[in-house]
């Protein structure tokens, strides 16, 4: 199930589902539970950094993984009454999932250990750093390589990449994820399995000061984001789970957009890392869930 919303602005889906909120409860669910997970339910959030949210609010915890108390794994658990594993770390990809990662100041254990046949629901957001694809569009951003006289240095490069260029790459995330997600349904059964896409981070069109790659690059950039969207699509299709995809709804909202959910080379905000969701992002992406979870 692929999950589009239509292309409104987070105040018109906030405004649709508080309606939403206001209908009889005969109407939607005889228990009177207005979510398929609710008290006591068991919910663990898979992902990386753009799941975390470092720097979006207070820490919760203190192993290095930068996750906050308002991620939308955090909104989603405090709306639904579910009993939140928050399992999600900055630098997470696939192998994480079965194998620990250390981080500056401790060591996030398996992601996947906190899965089990209680579980109810799942949320899944990884990739990105599987064969550094975020990173290399931070790094074409924060480099030297553009100071030649190409108008597109990093994208030169990725095409005499040949079996390591980002198109041939992202064609392996999708076979890791089908693996990643298989794992998850192996591991938990029951559970809802809800894979949340990324955000659009490069705009489709024009160029900006906050993501200040060479004009020629930034196509390169928007294909990586691009395509880290398709292989979590295909991805769960092919799993037979839920998708959600965030391009819709975020789209304006890139770097380079009026306003902004990623942050970026020199954000006037505080409340988000360098490249990282502001705290809109992981609001939309709890609205989402939570719609899918009604």
């Amino acid at each position: 199930m692929v999950l589009r919303p239509p292309m409104l602005g987070l105040a018109a889906i906030l405004l649709v589902l508080a309606l939403g909120a206001c209908r009889p409860d005969s109407a939607t669910d005889p228990s009177g539970e207005p979510y398929v997970v609710g008290k006591g339910d068991r919910y663990v959030a898979l992902g990386d950094s753009y799941t975390a949210a470092p720097l979006t609010g207070p820490l919760a915890g203190l192993n290095g993984c930068g996750r906050t108390q308002v991620n939308y794994p955090h909104l989603v658990a405090k709306a639904t009454g579910a009993e939140l594993i928050d399992n999600s770390c900055s630098g997470a990809n696939t192998r994480h999932l079965t194998e620990p990662q250390q981080t500056r100041f401790d060591q996030n254990p398996p992601q996947l250990e906190g899965l089990g046949a209680d579980t109810d629901l799942v949320t899944f957001r990884l990739g990105a750093n599987d064969y550094g694809f975020v990173g290399r569009i931070i790094l074409c951003a924060q480099s030297r390589i553009g100071e030649g006289s190409s108008p597109s240095p990093c994208t030169d490069l990725d095409e005499d990449a040949g079996s390591g260029s980002a198109e041939e790459r992202l064609e392996d995330l999708e076979q890791n994820l089908v693996r990643a997600l298989r794992s998850v349904v192996d591991r938990a059964p029951q559970a809802t399995v809800i894979v949340v896409g990324y955000p659009q981070i490069v705009p489709a069109e024009g160029t900006c000061d906050q993501l200040p790659l060479k004009p020629g690059d930034y196509p390169y950039a928007r294909r990586i984001n691009v395509g880290l969207n398709e292989a979590l699509e295909a991805a769960a299709e092919q799993v037979g789970v839920t998708f959600i995809d965030m391009f819709p709804v975020s789209e304006g909202h890139d770097i380079c957009g009026e306003v902004p959910w990623i942050a970026g080379d020199k954000p006037k905000r505080r409340d988000a890392t360098r490249w990282h969701p502001f705290p809109e992002e992981s609001q939309a992406v709890a609205e989402l869930v939570l719609a899918e979870l009604e």
